[in-house]
């Protein structure tokens, strides 16, 4: 442990062997450590800031050609839970919200043919009309290939025709674990990893950042973890791109999945996040979704690496086809509480 603290505090890079022995680690003293260095390495790349946003997520519809199997998100015509928004219905709903100080849209759904390009033309469209500055976080690589296929155009022409509209960045999600073996069993038929990179390689080469995510907590081995994160690293080494990385948690509720409660992997959550830190030396910000793990316990993560504490969450429904929210005052005097700086912002500040 002490080579690799060395290294840590030298700024050298950890190895994927290095990155796993972390992340076994199981004596309390040595998870001490490691929970002080990553607490270290985030105040010296970012400071004591800790950013939060004010974000009103946009799901056009629920409905989806894909069977994930830790989805408690996506619905099949014809049924009671189904839904699907139209620009204009989503519209009202913004300007409902508006005066409480949004900073971005939040914007990711099923893959449903309805929702093609020229709805999203208009939707963006009718958001800019509100405001030309609230910032429109879109779409996962998942939704631009889908987009794609369904139009038979190019991915970097729908990204095109994307940012004339108003795209300002690309939201982290769909990375699940990019090892194949993984992503089969989780979500079949969902473009492989090779193909989710390319599309953030391809956005951060147009002029956009983007966010990625980790899905963990499920079938996936800490090896598996670890190469998830060499992956990522690998990719921004690259370009450059991605602004936060964002750990999720798998939520047990209401899909198939999590019925399987014997093949569920469970791991250290503040140390995922640590290791995360630690390994991803070119990420500058790591981000806590509370509405994923708890409040307190995404405050405790703060000393394990984080520094965005996600966003007030407005109508937020993919986790558990919930709506859990917080306002800015009471995320602010979280953040406060817990010694560190309270930070407004959104994607595109953060970029």
């Amino acid at each position: 442990m002490k080579t690799l603290a060395e290294k840590v505090q030298t700024g050298e890079r950890l190895t994927a062997q290095e990155g796993l022995k972390l992340l076994q680690t199981k004596d309390p003293e040595e998870l001490e450590r490691i929970r002080e260095l990553a607490n270290q390495v985030r105040k010296e790349k970012v400071g004591n800031q800790v950013h939060f946003a004010s974000t009103l997520f946009v799901h056009p519809t629920n409905l989806c050609e894909l069977n994930c199997q830790f989805c408690s998100f996506y619905a099949k015509p014809g049924w009671s839970s189904a839904w699907f928004s139209s620009p204009q219905e989503i519209e009202e709903k913004i300007r409902r919200h508006y005066p409480k100080g949004l900073t971005e849209i939040h914007i990711v759904g099923g893959l449903w043919r309805d929702c093609n390009l020229d709805y999203y033309e208009e939707l963006f469209t009718r958001i800019k009309n509100i405001d030309p500055a609230l910032h429109i976080k879109a779409l996962t690589p998942v939704e631009y290939d889908f987009l794609a296929k369904l139009h038979n155009i190019s991915i970097e022409e729908v990204f095109r025709r994307m940012i004339s509209w108003g795209l300002g960045s690309l939201p982290g999600g769909g990375a699940e674990i990019l090892v194949e073996e993984i992503r089969k069993k989780l979500a079949p038929g969902k473009i492989s990893s090779d193909e989710f990179l390319a599309i953030h390689a391809l956005v951060h080469r147009l002029g956009l950042h983007s966010n990625i995510t980790m899905l963990f907590n499920h079938v996936e081995s800490e090896e598996d973890i670890i190469t998830h994160l060499c992956k990522v690293r690998e990719q921004q080494d690259k370009t450059g791109g991605f602004k936060t990385f964002v750990p999720l948690k798998f939520c047990e509720e209401g899909n198939p999945l999590g019925k399987r409660k014997k093949a569920l992997r469970k791991k250290s959550i503040p140390l995922v996040f640590a290791v995360s830190r630690l390994m991803l030396d070119n990420i500058p910000n790591l981000k806590v979704l509370w509405n994923y793990i708890g409040v307190r316990e995404a405050v405790e993560i703060l000393e394990w690496g984080a520094n965005d504490l996600s966003s007030t969450n407005l109508e937020e429904k993919v986790i558990n086809n919930k709506s859990t929210k917080m306002d800015e005052k009471a995320l602010s005097s979280l953040i406060t509480e817990a010694g560190r700086i309270p930070h407004l912002t959104n994607s595109g500040e953060l970029c």
